[in-house]
Parts: structure tokens; C-alpha cells; sequence
């Protein structure tokens, strides 16, 4: 494994969550906001992947889709979130309810 996908997949997982917060919405359910981030985190890797390697590799895949969504687990609860930052965001984005 390349240490510039590594590299390129902390720093996807680490942009994820505020981009997240505004498809998330404060409402959906847990389970409902963690398929979205998992999907996501497929979907960002499959691009880290593709455009660090130059082609779809599927040998790196699951490494960098574990990678990316660690780091977003983790920045997300360790700054995103302790911040204010991406509730901020959901609030901003999210369809009011009156």
C-alpha cells in the first residue's frame, strides 16, 4: 500500500464530516446517519483510491475505506462535533419545521 493513499485517505476522512452535516439532519435516527456516513466513506475512498492510484484498484480498497472512515469517526467526535462545527452546519442546512 502506497503511504500517499494513506496519506490522501486521512485527509479525505478528515474533510468528510463537516461536508456530511449538510446532507445529515438532525432528525434521522442513529442508525440512519451512520449508513449515510458508511456509504459515504465507500464512495470517498473508491475516488482516493482512483485518483491516487490512477485506476480503480480493489486491492487497496478496503484499507483506504477503513482509513477514511476512522478518521471520520474520530475527527468528527474529536473536533467536528466538540466544536460545534458540524451541528452548526446540519442546523444551517437542515429544512426548518415550521
Amino acid at each position: 500500500m502506497d503511504s500517499n493513499l494513506i496519506m490522501w485517505g486521512l485527509i479525505v476522512g478528515f474533510v468528510m464530516p463537516p461536508l456530511l452535516a449538510i446532507v445529515q439532519q438532525p432528525g434521522w435516527t442513529p442508525m440512519v446517519r451512520s449508513l449515510v456516513m458508511f456509504v459515504a466513506s465507500i464512495l470517498a475512498a473508491g475516488g482516493t483510491v482512483y485518483f491516487t492510484e490512477g485506476a480503480f484498484d480493489t486491492a487497496n480498497l478496503t484499507t483506504t475505506v477503513l482509513v477514511v472512515m476512522v478518521t471520520a469517526i474520530s475527527t468528527y467526535k474529536g473536533l467536528w462535533q466538540p466544536t460545534t462545527i458540524a451541528p452548526k452546519i446540519e442546523g444551517a442546512t437542515s429544512p426548518s419545521s415550521s
